[in-house]
């Protein structure tokens, strides 16, 4: 059992720290909207309440706080902040954590309409109904135009902005960020290399020529109807036709029988706006360069929306910067690692 007191520190409802674990499992994704965690224990852990002896499962509640810290040399980082989800007792015993979206599934929010809004202003209300504390950081601002929310929660306007506008909103170090996953202005980089702290990978080195994509897209009107743009390889416009259909032809064939991509534009886009739209993302998509993931260690602490530079020795021409999709992380008795998703270039 992994038990050095500077190596973890696991803060469960103000009580004191837990530093005996047998392993911690963190899955952060901004895909997703709920970062999760599992804590795995042994059932027999006591601990000291009120001077008596007592089982730690009898102590924890679902709802309760969490904080998840550890680290090297006593330099403890926080790695997951939220609430007890779950509790599955056992040998050994679990506990199941949920980031701060756990609070806003809870709670559903007082109906509320707007002629007009702008998505600050709809999250703004999502935190003031839910009595909660976080700020609140959007990347790239959008108009949400007319909208309701009718005995809501807040992850459930979450979803519906999402289907709405292609909007992804998540926790990020106790922040609800909004809007477009990676930002290069603030973005942290962290170097990883073969044979030097990649441990494991399936990474695969492919080329944009070999990536054969068919997007289909759509952009929500005013009035709340769809302008819809069919695009395969996405390399010059063949025709618009009328003011919501158009169409691209492929550069070589076979181009148009590749992986379907369905994509939500910007809101308010004609059919010719949002062709372009879409060419701009199918570059961003296709490229040349690795697929796949990555073992590393716990150093460096990278997150998902961080950048990871590539290198290889024995292809230095592949080296390349990706932005990081999601993150999971392991601490215990078989060490500590973080598992990383590579997403596109950055």
């Amino acid at each position: 059992m992994f038990s050095l007191v500077d190596g973890i520190s696991i803060q469960i409802g103000g009580r004191k720290p837990i530093t005996i674990v047998h392993e911690v499992e963190i899955e952060s994704a901004w895909a997703k909207f709920t970062d999760t965690a599992t804590i795995t224990l042994p059932r027999n852990l006591n601990v000291l309440h009120a001077g008596i002896s007592t089982p730690l499962p009898d102590l924890i509640s679902v709802g309760d706080t969490v904080e998840i810290k550890y680290g090297y040399d006593g330099q403890l980082r926080t790695e997951f902040t939220g609430y007890v989800s779950e509790l599955k007792p056992g040998t050994p015993f679990q506990i199941k954590c949920e980031d701060q979206m756990w609070a806003l599934k809870r709670q559903t929010l007082k109906s509320k309409s707007w002629h007009s809004v702008t998505l600050r202003e709809v999250l703004t209300y999502i935190r003031d109904q839910s009595s909660l504390t976080f700020e609140i950081r959007e990347l790239g601002k959008l108009d949400v135009g007319k909208y309701m929310i009718d005995r809501a929660t807040g992850a459930q306007v979450f979803d519906n902005l999402k289907k709405l506008f292609g909007l992804n909103c998540f926790f990020r170090d106790g922040v609800l960020v909004a809007g477009k996953p990676y930002d290069r202005a603030t973005a942290k980089t962290h170097a990883y290399g073969f044979r030097q702290n990649i441990i494991d990978s399936d990474l695969a080195y492919i080329n944009a020529a070999d990536v054969a994509l068919h997007f289909r897209a759509t952009s929500t009107q005013p009035d709340g109807k769809k302008v819809q743009v069919d695009a395969s390889g996405v390399v010059k416009t063949n025709k618009v036709k009328g003011d919501n259909t158009a169409r691209v032809t492929a550069l070589s064939a076979g181009i148009s029988k590749g992986e379907l991509r369905t994509l939500i534009g910007p809101p308010g886009l004609t059919a010719a706006q949002l062709l372009k739209w879409v060419e701009l993302e199918a570059g961003r998509l296709r490229f040349d360069g690795y697929r796949g993931g990555l073992t590393s260690f716990n150093l460096p602490t990278a997150e998902h929306g961080d950048i990871a530079t590539i290198t290889d020795p024995d292809y230095p021409e592949r080296a390349g910067s990706y932005y990081i999709d999601s993150v999971s992380k392991t601490f215990g008795v078989n060490g500590s690692r973080r598992k990383l998703k590579l997403g596109p270039r950055a």
